[in-house]
């Protein structure tokens, strides 16, 4: 499933904490004021945990991290900086996937310094403005957010806006859009969530006691990229640049390999050569499969004990290559046994993006 021969795009997961109550996120419990559920163990990965596993030799080999996750905001686990300063150092990109609402300026200010060394970047994920991204966002404010930002972005370090629609901040879509321009943000990416299923709409309680509703959009990100597309082109010279693509596939044998797929699979993390480790230590093909019945299920068919493919118990790169990844994901492709795979990877039920 991975290849030593490629270099590694890992996603990671530092911490199941967060600053926010996202409704919709898995580790809330939106009917309970967006408090905690019980998934929540507070853990995270810390600086020595990089230390030992993600060597200047190790490093060599690996081109990208995101920082991101199932759970938790990177910027909550207490060694973030550092871990970016130490991965940077070693010639790695970094991807810092966050809400934004956390941390000082001046810890923003020095973040902007560490990232800069290589080819990183701010994914920062603000659903809206002043009034409509706490309805999401639940318990960040967006002007500390928009300070962070603009201390990170005035050390020249480059950020990416991200934007769910809903029905109550897509009519704020061009203006937000507009800010992020002026404050010098490189992509303004939106986002449809597939977070809604078959529903309408979706209940939850705030901090506060108030019940509310969000509703999906009636717009969806396909309509907003053709609509600003033939503004842009009335008003040529009006861009600050050209939009960078959101993500770059790897180009080589293996990987077009990867991408033809396997009875339908085409394995996201097999193409890219990008493991995911959660915050516990687990190593995982991916965030949905991480510490999913299903990978459970995977581990005890084979035989095989979880426990020993935790970066806390043996290395990162022995692990990699052993069984399950080595083959019996392609297994199970072939028989198309794995519902997260098919539901995920064949179906492709996941949130549609586009860059506009």
């Amino acid at each position: 499933m991975f290849s030593k021969e490629r270099p590694y795009r890992f996603h990671l997961e530092l911490t199941d904490k967060c600053n926010a109550g996202c409704p919709m996120c898995s580790r809330t419990d939106p009917l309970n004021f967006c408090k905690a559920n019980d998934k929540v163990q507070k853990v995270e990965l810390t600086l020595a945990d990089f230390e030992r596993h993600f060597t200047p030799e190790f490093c060599a080999r690996v081109e990208h991290i995101e920082l991101g996750g199932g759970l938790g905001d990177p910027l909550a686990a207490k060694d973030c900086l550092e871990i970016c300063d130490h991965l940077t150092r070693y010639g790695v990109d970094v991807v810092v996937s966050t809400n934004g609402g956390l941390r000082s300026t001046a810890w923003w200010r020095k973040l902007g310094e560490v990232l800069q060394r290589t080819n990183s970047v701010v994914q920062l994920h603000v659903d809206g403005l002043r009034d409509s991204n706490p309805l999401y966002r639940v318990n960040t404010s967006f002007d500390k957010i928009m300070a962070n930002a603009e201390a990170y972005l005035a050390t020249g370090a480059p950020a990416e806006w991200y934007y769910i629609l809903f029905r109550h901040n897509e009519h704020e879509v061009e203006e937000a859009r507009a800010l992020s321009r002026r404050m010098g943000f490189r992509n303004f990416v939106l986002i449809d969530t597939i977070r809604f299923g078959k529903r309408n709409s979706f209940a939850y309680q705030l901090p506060s006691g108030e019940w509310r509703e969000l509703e999906p959009a009636t717009l969806t990100s396909a309509d907003f990229e053709a609509r600003f597309k033939a503004e842009d082109a009335a008003a040529p010279g009006s861009l600050p640049g050209a939009i960078t693509p959101v993500e770059t596939p790897v180009h080589d044998a293996l990987a077009a390999r990867a991408a033809a797929g396997v009875n339908g699979i085409r394995c996201k993390s097999q193409i890219h050569n990008r493991p995911y480790i959660n915050c516990e230590g687990f190593v995982s093909p991916c965030c949905w499969m991480a510490t999913s019945p299903e990978e459970r299920f995977v581990y005890s068919q084979a035989g095989l004990d979880m426990y020993n493919y935790n970066i806390r118990r043996r290395p990162l790169a022995e692990i990699l290559h052993d069984e399950p990844f080595a083959s019996l994901y392609d297994r199970d492709w072939q028989g198309g046994k794995n519902p997260i795979c098919n539901r995920k990877c064949r179906d492709m039920m996941r949130n549609t993006r586009a860059a506009v």
